[in-house]
């Protein structure tokens, strides 16, 4: 477990089997690392506003504004949210205005009303375009989280004032190749996630970026009389772009337009300004400086736009949380149920072992982090489990992933580089699938083979590597093997939705196909390649998300 999320799983602890929905951050802890947001939880039991630290890195993909958690994990979502793209940054000379400017006392009690947090939350600064269709109000929390605090290291790096831990000054590396395209060559240093270094690039290169970085540095030293202080933050480029957003309708701006408040950036495709990235990782006893990093092959750039939904249209006012108007999923409790800019990374990694000779292990990866290369069929000893409070379910032998624990694996998956998505779909029921032979029901469409439980499974659509991705995790039991589903094909081809991927799951049940018929039908009739990922055992910890995250870009690359 990190230890900068322990505090809010600490939070969770004391009040087991209980749902909070997170409806807001306030203010970020500027002086001391991990630098916490001030976060704002209610007990949809009791009604009661509790405030909590939560570290903003775990706001990347395990804690979403206006989700609901119970123990710590998702468990559901506001039905007030929406979900949609936006073009934004057609205007870089926008100035940060306090939220107070363009919401008044009763809208922001209609996100939270308890005591003086509204005046709080109008304190918090925001970036505001006001375009055609709507006022769109981005807070500088929900910028932040998704270009600059993006782990905890880069987090560390930007809040402490140097990038300088991350990477060797001096070995960063700027030229075009013989296409004219811009090619990157750096050392970084063990400390860096490799994940993070398109961003870390992008900053260290660009001057408009590395401007942007340390104008939410600079706020350090600015606020020397305050601990906590609201965070400020801008994009960190200049052309326009696409964000896919989770939103809430507040009411209507002078114009009589829709005025919508930003909770959540999923995914974007912002330009990171160059096409190629060649990087080596050193320990800390490695000297690097003398040492050039090798090239490899580049993939061809990306085609063509990834295509969105358009933004929803609501004139329903966000009104906090009233039981009836939550999304809720099932779950396995004694309570109530409640883009696309393709970059290749080629990295070597270079060590010192026992104080021996300098070795080299070169390893042509995607995006990520991890510093270990998963073994082709896993390891059965690492991964990702969820415990059922449910007394008949926690006798059985072999722990079940739970589907809730899906949402944080697809949207760690939106925060790498490249990968475009929209949001996931479901939980969608599977139809139950008779027989052929006798007159019953297939126990492959059931969960745990009980008529009344119908398997279910999520949908998600990404964008990666030229090639349009659908990801389907399909509910586990004991009898259910592998449970993501990834299938992929040009992104030329016509996209596919919830319902053809239902379609090839019921014809799997109904067909009983082994995965290699299941492959050569899916290619046939569809013209999709299919991989398949399993959830490793063990806890669902930064690590594993993130290793699994690898493996699944690995297998769509390559």
């Amino acid at each position: 477990m990190s230890q900068n999320n322990s505090a809010i799983l600490n939070f969770f602890s004391k009040f087991p089997n209980q749902p909070f929905e997170f409806v807001t951050v306030t203010d970020i802890n500027i002086k001391e690392h991990p630098n916490y947001y001030k976060a704002i939880f209610r007990n949809i039991k009791t009604g009661r506003f509790r405030s909590e630290h939560i570290a903003p890195e775990m706001m990347r993909y395990k804690y979403k504004v206006g989700h609901i958690y119970t123990d710590g994990e998702h468990v559901g979502q506001n039905k007030t949210l929406l979900k949609g793209e936006f073009t934004v940054n057609e205007n870089i000379d926008v100035n940060l205005v306090r939220l107070s400017t363009v919401l008044s006392e009763e809208e922001a009690k209609n996100i939270i009303d308890y005591e003086d947090v509204a005046k709080y939350l109008l304190r918090q600064y925001a970036h505001v375009e006001v375009q055609d269709e709507c006022t769109l109000i981005i807070p500088c929390y929900t910028i932040a989280n998704r270009f600059y605090f993006l782990s905890s290291s880069m987090k560390h790096a930007i809040m402490s004032e140097t990038l300088g831990e991350l990477y060797y000054e001096g070995s960063f590396h700027n030229e075009k190749n013989a296409k004219g395209e811009t090619v990157i060559k750096l050392h970084i240093k063990k400390k860096a996630g490799k994940k993070d270094l398109p961003f870390l690039c992008r900053f260290i290169g660009n001057s408009f970026a590395r401007a942007r970085l340390e104008y939410i540095s600079n706020q350090k030293s600015l606020s020397a009389s305050f601990e906590y202080q609201q965070i400020k933050a801008q994009f960190p480029v200049k052309n326009p772009f696409e964000i896919y957003a989770s939103y809430i309708y507040l009411g209507d701006d002078e114009r009589g337009n829709p005025k919508y408040l930003v909770l959540n950036i999923h995914s974007d495709n912002s330009a990171l300004g160059f096409e190629e990235l060649y990087y080596k990782q050193f320990s800390a006893k490695a000297d690097p400086r003398d040492i050039g990093p090798e090239q490899y092959n580049i993939p061809k750039p990306p085609k063509k736009k990834f295509k969105r939904k358009k933004p929803q249209r609501s004139n329903k006012i966000y009104t906090g949380t009233p039981s009836s108007e939550y999304l809720t999923y099932i779950i396995r409790t004694n309570e109530d149920e409640y883009y696309k800019n393709k970059v290749p990374m080629h990295e070597t990694t270079i060590y010192l072992e026992n104080e021996s000779e300098l070795l080299v292990d070169n390893i042509p990866k995607t995006v990520g982090n991890s510093f270990e290369t998963p073994t082709a069929d896993g390891d059965k000893n690492l991964g990702e489990v969820a415990i059922s409070n449910d007394s008949e379910e926690n006798n059985t032998e072999k722990k079940i992933f739970n589907l809730e624990n899906f949402y944080q694996f697809y949207e760690a998956l939106l925060t790498f580089a490249f990968v475009e998505g929209s949001e996931l779909v479901g939980p969608l029921k599977i139809k139950k699938i008779q027989n052929k032979k006798r007159k019953s029901t297939k126990s492959r469409s059931l969960l745990h083979g009980d008529e009344d439980k119908q398997r279910r499974f999520l949908f998600g659509e990404l964008a990666y590597d030229q090639k349009a991705v659908y990801i389907v995790e399909i509910e586990q039991d004991s009898s259910w093997g592998p449970s993501t589903w990834i299938f992929f094909t040009s992104e030329d081809t016509e996209p596919y939705t919830e319902h053809d991927m239902q379609e090839i799951i019921e014809h799997y049940i109904e067909e009983d196909l082994p995965y290699k018929d299941l492959a050569r039908y899916v290619e046939k009739n569809y013209s999709l390649s299919f991989e398949q990922k399993e959830h490793k055992k063990g806890d669902v910890d930064d690590d594993s998300v993130e290793r699994w995250c690898e493996s699944v870009l690995k297998k769509i690359i390559l």
